[in-house]
């Protein structure tokens, strides 16, 4: 059975996601996302890497290591291998003025590093529009969780009586 996230779904939430940085914000350039669980959210694999969207055209996930996981792992269209954020700033071209990315969760110390090679002059969070399309199940996981719902019961239910004693 392929466990992998459906090339269907991860396009629509791409889309999803550039439908609302242009109703929020409809001069941004590039979004970069760091945090695993939106890289997976986006890929369908987490790797140590960052996921690079801009506007108005196909994100590319950029891969330090494990690039042959995330390939294994992934139906995201465009990944590529990268030794340092120069491999990705050679072929990204002009940097925006202004990187929207995950402001709650990305150390300054990462931003430093990318910024040597990326030179933004301006940080602004995309974090609320990230959750807010996130927020919004599609169909696809709603029969996940609900899968997962049934062995949450099963365990809650068979399971934990059986390991249940007094002192617990």
């Amino acid at each position: 059975m392929d466990k992998r996230v459906p090339a269907s779904e991860i396009s629509d939430r791409m889309k999803r996601f550039h439908n609302k940085m242009d109703q929020e914000h409809p001069q941004w350039g590039w979004v970069m996302i760091f945090s695993k669980i939106n890289q997976y959210y986006f890929t369908g694999t987490m790797q140590d890497g960052m996921l690079v969207i801009p506007k108005g055209e196909e994100a590319i996930y950029w891969v330090r290591s494990s690039y042959e996981r995330a390939f294994d792992e992934s139906r995201f269209p465009d990944i590529r291998p990268m030794k340092s954020y120069r491999d990705a700033a050679s072929v990204m071209g002009e940097t925006p003025d202004i990187l929207f990315t995950e402001t709650e969760s990305v150390p300054v110390a990462l931003l430093q590093r990318v910024r040597k090679y990326f030179p933004f002059q301006e940080i602004q969070s995309a974090d609320a529009e990230i959750m807010a399309v996130r927020s919004i199940k599609s169909t696809y996981e709603l029969g996940i969780q609900k899968v997962v719902g049934k062995i949450h019961q099963r365990i809650l239910e068979q399971r934990v009586p059986e390991l249940m004693e007094e002192g617990l």
